[in-house]
């Protein structure tokens, strides 16, 4: 059996008046219908903001001036194909709302607590909360949407 090593991923805290904007995963994927922070696998070789930065344009077509390392975090995932464990580089960018967010939804700290949210996200997603930075508020229009690209 092949030694299992951890998966590095860089996801993207995305702000924008204290709601954080999420994706939600297809229907024919591990974790189905669930809400993740966008980002991706950093490939070998490849700097982990590099990669969140390709991630983020190949996602949503969207470009990042500034990230700034939030935190990472560690979850063992028991998938169908055996453990896998991710180590999740959170990066933090303030950035305004545009036609790129259509392909997910914002979610403030209520809508947060009633998504489906994977596993390997919840103490991001709590810190995020006690930091203020992901706050209680009506809902409001632009959070309209729910599925990522290539969902149904």
């Amino acid at each position: 059996m092949a030694e299992r090593v951890p998966v590095p991923v860089a996801v993207a805290v995305l702000l924008n008046r204290h709601r954080v904007f999420m994706c939600k995963r297809g229907r024919t994927r591990p974790l189905p219908n669930q809400w993740e922070f966008p980002g991706g696998k950093v490939e070998v070789g490849e700097v982990p903001e590099a990669a969140l930065r390709r991630e983020l344009d190949e996602e949503l077509g969207l470009g990042v001036r500034r990230l700034v390392l939030f935190g990472a975090y560690s979850h063992v995932y028991d998938l169908p194909e055996g453990p896998v464990h991710y180590v999740l580089l959170a990066y933090r960018a303030n950035v305004r709302d545009a036609a790129w967010s259509r392909s997910g939804r914002w979610m403030n700290a209520d809508e947060l607590g009633k998504a489906h949210v994977v596993d390997g996200s919840h103490a991001l997603v709590s810190e995020l909360i006690d930091a203020g930075l992901v706050r209680a508020g009506k809902h409001q229009e632009a959070n309209r949407g729910g599925t990522a690209p290539g969902s149904p």
